[in-house]
């Protein structure tokens, strides 16, 4: 008798639903999608905490948080298709960059989405649509406009703000530029099969891809990495192979001097904060200073990560150092 399959509940527009269902997609898991965001979804009510997306898994439990679920399905699965790649270093760079796009580049997914006027009356009908498909255009508009006033009431919670606005626009612009030549020539960050950290960009670039401002963005300065996203969504047909060697390519290069001039130094800043009870996090940051009220889950991040680098052993540590300490990550994740 064969399992029952999984079932994810999320949205188009969530870059965490559609991430977690590549990835199924890819490891050719059978799945089930229900379209509907879990928040107005009546049976996952007692999920807590209620997040984008809620996967039932075969036993009947259910699970949120996209990047616990892909490393669940890497235990629950340990076949051939898993998207941590088998290199230990590898998998630590993987795990940094898609960290970043998970927690520091959806900054600006958040900023762009409710910054201009397109994208405020684009995506919370897109949202909502895909939540009450059956629903009539009055009280479309309706539930629209409620689903706008909520999430902008969240805008500084995040740090979308107008204030941050240099810092999130040269983040977009900078995973961009560390993209686009790699898409014109190579298939994916370590391998000609996908990676975690593939899949984080993804969910973040594919919804950008769609909101109007950040899509004419896109179109203009990188349309091969565009082009790249669309393919992610189902990589199902594709097998391939991890890269021979730990040697970095210039785009994991540059997207790991992201994590570590912007995002470990605001994880760092968002730990301090908590740590000495500050309203605020503050921090200088290339493209800028950075500001926002704390945010617990963001120092369970950087925790993780830091784990996950004392977790190597010592030889794979002193591996990964170089290219670390060369893009400002290693001070941030060597706490001895």
């Amino acid at each position: 008798m064969n399992p029952e399959p999984y079932e994810i509940i999320g949205v188009e527009s969530s870059p965490y639903s559609i991430k977690v269902r590549a990835v199924m997609r890819y490891r050719r898991l059978p799945h089930r999608w229900l379209c509907r965001m879990p928040q107005f979804y009546a049976p996952v009510q007692d999920v807590r905490p209620l997040l984008m997306p809620v996967v039932r898994f075969p036993d009947g439990s259910r699970h949120v948080d996209s990047t616990p679920i892909i490393l669940a399905l890497e235990e629950l699965h340990p076949g051939g298709r898993r998207v941590q790649p088998d290199d230990p270093v590898l998998a630590l760079f993987s795990l940094l960059i898609e960290d970043m796009a998970d927690e520091w580049l959806t900054k600006s997914l958040f900023y762009f989405r409710f910054a201009h006027d397109a994208d405020r009356a684009f995506a919370p009908a897109w949202v909502m649509d895909d939540s009450y498909p059956d629903i009539d255009q009055a009280a479309l508009a309706e539930k629209a406009g409620a689903f706008l006033a909520r999430q902008t009431a969240r805008m500084a919670t995040v740090g979308a703000v107008p204030d941050n606005a240099s810092v999130l626009k040269a983040t977009f612009d900078r995973v961009l530029a560390a993209l686009e030549p790699f898409c014109a020539l190579d298939r994916f960050l370590f391998g000609t099969r996908p990676s975690l950290a593939d899949f984080g960009l993804f969910g973040q670039l594919r919804t950008l891809s769609t909101d109007p401002t950040p899509a004419a963005i896109m179109r203009a300065t990188a349309p091969r990495t565009e082009n790249w996203v669309r393919r992610l969504d189902d990589l199902s047909g594709v097998d391939g192979t991890w890269q021979a060697t730990d040697t970095a390519n210039a785009a994991v290069t540059a997207l790991l001097s992201i994590v570590g001039d912007s995002y470990l130094p605001f994880l760092n800043a968002n730990a301090a904060a908590l740590e000495n009870q500050q309203p605020d996090v503050s921090v200088a940051l290339p493209a800028g200073h950075y500001r926002q009220a704390p945010f617990r889950y963001q120092a369970k991040c950087l925790a993780e990560l830091r784990r996950a680098f004392a977790a190597l052993s010592a030889s794979d540590r002193e591996r990964a150092a170089p290219l670390l300490r060369e893009t400002g990550c290693l001070e941030h994740l060597a706490t001895d």
